[in-house]
């Protein structure tokens, strides 16, 4: 389940581009964010984890109501906050979009952007998010499988 090149995309571009900023009433609420310093570390501590060419994403399951986000971009990704304020909100987005439905277990995630992600375009990176909330559904789900045994 390889990501396509940044060719291959030339079609499919309008398909899933995605908005700068969400529909009214869809916000990014502080509930479904990590905001203090031991949230993170719990992530980083025992982490699901997930990774390819431009992301690392870590997740733990969380007993809370939602999934929440933490993202953790730094100037060596790019050095302009423009552009890391794009994978910023291209992230949330995707989380926002994909990861709070009823059937999924609530994790909790922080997203390391790699190098490669200031000169991708923001369809590719939201593929390759829905792929990563994909795998670590699937390796929650055996987690909590192991974990009831």
């Amino acid at each position: 389940m390889g990501l396509m090149s940044t060719a291959e995309h030339e079609g499919k571009i309008s398909s899933l581009a995605i908005s700068a900023t969400p529909a009214r009433g869809q916000a990014f609420p502080r509930s479904a964010r990590l905001t203090k310093p031991f949230e993170f570390k719990a992530v980083f501590r025992n982490p699901l984890v997930s990774a390819d060419r431009y992301f690392k994403v870590l997740a733990r399951v969380n007993d809370g109501p939602l999934s929440r986000l933490g993202l953790a971009v730094s100037r060596k990704v790019d050095r302009k906050a423009r552009g890391r304020n794009r994978i910023k909100r291209v992230s949330r987005e995707s989380f926002r979009r994909l990861m709070n439905q009823p059937q999924q277990i609530n994790l909790d995630i922080v997203i390391l952007p790699r190098l490669d992600c200031d000169t991708i375009s923001n369809p590719v990176l939201f593929e390759s998010l829905a792929n990563h909330w994909l795998r670590l559904q699937k390796k929650a789900a055996q987690f909590e499988a192991e974990r009831r045994i």
